[in-house]
């Protein structure tokens, strides 16, 4: 855990309450960054199989393990 002051818009930490249901600031923000990080991580798989079921309709002669791995970028 880090502590840390930030300064938030009091109408939208409102709103984000009654959206989430909770009650305090701390378990409102813990949840939206849940949330957001959550919705990170989904997009980011989504656009990995969507890039690999790309790579699998170019020839045979590409290899799409090289293309979809660490390789490709050095």
């Amino acid at each position: 855990m880090k502590r840390t002051t930030i300064e938030i818009d009091e109408d939208l930490l409102a709103r984000a309450k009654r959206a989430l249901g909770l009650g305090t600031t701390r378990a409102t923000v813990e949840e939206a960054l849940r949330r957001a990080a959550d919705q990170g991580d989904a997009e980011f798989a989504e656009l990995r199989e969507r890039q690999l079921r790309l790579l699998q309709h170019f020839d045979a002669g590409i290899d799409a393990q090289v293309l979809a791995s660490e390789d490709m970028w050095r």
